[in-house]
Order: structure tokens, then sequence, then C-alpha cells
């Protein structure tokens, strides 16, 4: 029996169909390792701030050069200096100022530490202005916050959800920025930047 129309050759669908799933698969295939980059590096950030909040917590003095460098150890991939690099760390030790002073009933700075680039990204902690910070009442390099307890400046704007601080404690806060430059694909061209920060309260 004759057929009144020819059988179609399929052959060339298959790759016509692939052609043009081809760009949504390898979207979807980097949208994919982008993202695992970034978590990856993201873990690095938060681990870094989590590692500074304790050591710093049990009396690891930062002034110290060998001490910084124990602490970015960790951070090999975060590419952040004790002086410069992508990105800064800041320690501070918080304190409640005492009844009858000038910040009375505030959580203080009363320590800072700087580790990194600190033009890269201010303190959403605090920023002790430069007269008392660091202490010129004591040999550099120190961390100590001069009058704390009275300077507006040295006010922590901590979460209200931290509760009150008792009177003689202290809370260790670090905070970590990092510029993450090498993850930015595209994203200059779009005249757009990302980067990474982790705050961790101890």
């Amino acid at each position: 029996m004759r057929l009144l129309f020819p059988k179609l050759d399929n052959r060339g669908n298959a790759i016509l169909e692939f052609a043009i799933c081809l760009p949504v698969l390898v979207v979807a295939l980097l949208t994919v390792i982008t993202g695992g980059l970034w978590f990856d590096r993201y873990m690095s950030v938060l681990q870094l701030g989590r590692n500074g909040a304790a050591m710093f917590s049990r009396g690891m003095d930062f002034s110290v050069d060998a001490n910084k460098d124990l602490l970015l150890l960790a951070a090999a991939d975060v590419k952040i200096t004790k002086a410069s690099g992508e990105g800064v760390i800041y320690l501070s030790r918080l304190v409640q100022a005492p009844p009858g002073s000038g910040n009375d009933g505030n959580l203080v700075v009363a320590e800072r530490f700087v580790i990194g680039d600190s033009s890269f990204k201010s303190s959403v902690i605090a920023t002790p202005v430069g007269g008392i910070w660091p202490n010129p009442d004591f040999p550099l390099p120190n961390g100590d916050v001069k009058d704390y307890q009275d300077e507006a400046s040295a006010v922590a704007a901590a979460p209200p959800s931290l509760g009150a601080l008792p009177l003689g404690e202290s809370m260790y806060v670090t905070e970590v920025y990092h510029s993450a430059s090498d993850l930015n694909f595209g994203l200059p061209l779009l005249g757009k930047t990302a980067s990474l920060a982790s705050v961790i309260y101890y």
C-alpha cells in the first residue's frame, strides 16, 4: 500500500531541541556553581567571626601580631591580612556603662581591635572617635577605649533582643566584612558589587 504522504525524517529535531535548551541548561549550571561558591565563602566568613569571638572572649590579646596571624590561619580564602586585604574584622568588647555615668544604661565599646582594611567598611556596632581609641594614655598597640563610660561615640548599637548586660559582665562581638571580589561574576559590568558580612555576639 502506498502512503499518500512521505514519511518525515525526525533526526534533525533532536539537535534543534538541544540547541534551544542548551542556553537554559548552561545558565542553570552556572547558577548552581556560583551559588555553591558563594555559600562556601559565606561559611568561611561566618566561621572566621565565630573563631574571633571565641578567641577574644577567652582573653586573647589581638594587639599581638602572632595572635592576629592565628585567627587569620582559618581565613586563607577570605584574603584578609593584618593591615589590609579584601575586607576587615572588628573585634569589640562591650560592657554596660555604670549608673551615674554619661552613658548610663547603654552598652558601650570598652575595647576594640581591627584586623584588615578599616577603610573597607565601618563598624555597625560603634566607631569610637580617634581621640579616645586607641587609648592615648596607654602605650601602643592597645585596644582600650578611653572614657567609654561618658564618651557618646563609644555607645554600641546592639540589638535590643540581646537584653541587658549585667554590670561587670562583657559581651564579645566580631564583625567580618569581605568583598568577595573574585566571586562578583559579571556584577561590575552591571555597575554593582556584592560583599559578605557576619556579626557574631558571644
